[in-house]
């Protein structure tokens, strides 16, 4: 935050009067309003700032920790006494007359945008803290609730610095320029980190062994079981300690052996020795063990494989989706913040998950994620569905909570997009979980539904 520019807002905010709220819309976001001015206090390490912004913001969430609380009961319908930046110090200090039902009384409100200590701290009239957003360890003061809190100290040799002339207009333009930044690097990187995951995906999916080499590998360790045990009475118990074991074949296992393209020397059949072997019978059942489990793995390639896919188109949809984002909000939906990842971190679901302003939202990629997200939505959770379409399945879990409508179409416009029509005009059934019957599958009816019809 620029200091000449702080000085400025200071200068701008001593002509207004009142403080009609100060709350949270985002971690480090305050939404303050004072006479018909809102602005917009990014406290953000890196990118604090202050502005003005001509609509209210929705939160992503409803706040409540104690900072919260004490910032809603203060400030609300309070009156603004005076507005000061501390010195040479990045803070700006909002003085107000509490309107509290018991009695008035003075507070102020510092927000500091002071780098690594980027804070917001709400004091009474002798500096004594109530509250803070961030309770962080600062060597040159301590921040503790019911102490006073010490002024920071001056810089020693501060550059002279003239407040910049402040209006509303000016405000908003630099609030535009500041989301301009924030999106763009927000969304640079969100990119950079689906490419990475797809460019991983890729190279599983290289590395996966063809379902004909599976089919030869098992046949070969047959083939070596097979043969160990026909000559297990001509081999001598010294040579298991040898990394491997010459056995001279008949015909009919020469002739196998070439079938299987295996490597011979002078009519002889060369088969590596494990180091666990105690006999050389409990190294013919090794193989027979691993000739069996490669024949699974073969019968089986085709579900990784398919998975892989899978994946890799979720995540091109995706990455589809965040290139077309225009705004920080819809970025937000694939990349959520950290306390909605951890909130979250714990449940390791068996479909895809993202999150519009908190609210969890699932859908599946294939059959199998289609019917662990039928399994895991609750009667009153809300599922989607495209219409006469065979697609991903999408529930909003919201379970008895009023659902906003924005969420309801942007959920639904997510599915669509997700899907890849190829058709000009589609149509959303959407319903609750309970109204939802399986009859086999992730095949479904379902009943007292509505319907939302988007253009592709």
């Amino acid at each position: 935050m620029n200091l000449a520019l702080l000085k400025g807002i200071s200068a701008y905010i001593t002509g207004l009067e009142k403080i009609y709220f100060c709350k949270r819309v985002t971690d480090n976001i305050l939404l303050l309003k004072i006479d018909d001015v809102l602005f917009y206090i990014d406290l953000s390490r890196g990118t604090s700032g202050m502005y003005c912004v001509k609509e209210k913001i929705l939160g992503s969430k409803i706040y409540t920790a104690p900072f919260d609380c004490k910032l809603r009961d203060l400030c609300h319908h309070s009156k603004l006494l005076d507005c000061q930046v501390d010195g040479d110090n990045r803070i700006l200090c909002l003085y107000f007359l509490s309107n509290s039902a018991y009695k008035k009384q003075k507070f102020s409100l510092e927000l500091e945008f002071t780098g690594k200590f980027t804070n917001a701290i709400l004091l009474d009239d002798n500096r004594v803290v109530i509250e803070a957003l961030h309770h962080l360890p600062n060597a040159k003061r301590t921040l503790q609730v019911g102490k006073i809190l010490d002024r920071l100290p001056q810089p020693a040799n501060p550059t002279p610095t003239q407040a910049v002339v402040i209006n509303q207009s000016l405000l908003y333009d630099l609030y535009l320029e500041h989301i301009r930044v924030r999106f763009e690097c927000a969304k640079s990187q969100a990119l950079k980190n689906i490419e990475s995951k797809i460019a991983n995906l890729e190279q599983n999916l290289e590395k996966l062994p063809q379902e004909h080499e599976l089919e030869v590998l098992a046949k070969r360790f047959g083939f070596y079981a097979n043969v160990l045990l026909l000559h297990l009475h001509t081999l001598d118990p010294q040579a298991l300690y040898a990394s491997d074991v010459n056995i001279k074949l008949s015909s009919d296992e020469l002739e196998q052996a070439r079938d299987l393209q295996i490597a011979l020397k002078d009519c002889a059949i060369q088969i590596p020795i494990t180091k666990d072997a105690m006999s050389f019978s409990s190294l013919a059942q090794h193989y027979f063990a691993l000739s069996k489990k490669t024949r699974n793995k073969a019968q089986n390639i085709h579900r990784q494989t398919k998975n892989l896919t899978d994946s890799l188109e979720f995540l091109d949809s995706q990455k589809q989706l965040i290139a077309s984002a225009t705004t920080l909000e819809d970025l937000k939906i694939f990349v959520p913040t950290k306390s909605t990842r951890n909130k979250f971190a714990k449940n390791k679901e068996s479909f895809e998950v993202f999150f519009i302003q908190d609210i969890k939202i699932g859908i599946g990629r294939n059959s199998l994620q289609n019917i662990a997200l039928l399994k895991a939505a609750k009667s009153e959770d809300i599922w989607l569905h495209l219409r006469n379409i065979p697609s991903s399945h999408m529930i909003i879990f919201c379970g008895k909570s009023k659902l906003d409508n924005d969420i309801l179409r942007k959920a639904a416009q997510i599915l669509c997009a997700f899907c890849k029509l190829q058709a000009l005009s589609v149509q959303v059934d959407y319903t609750k979980r309970k109204f939802v019957k399986i009859t086999q599958g992730a095949n479904v009816v379902y009943a007292k539904y509505q319907t939302l019809e988007y253009k592709t």
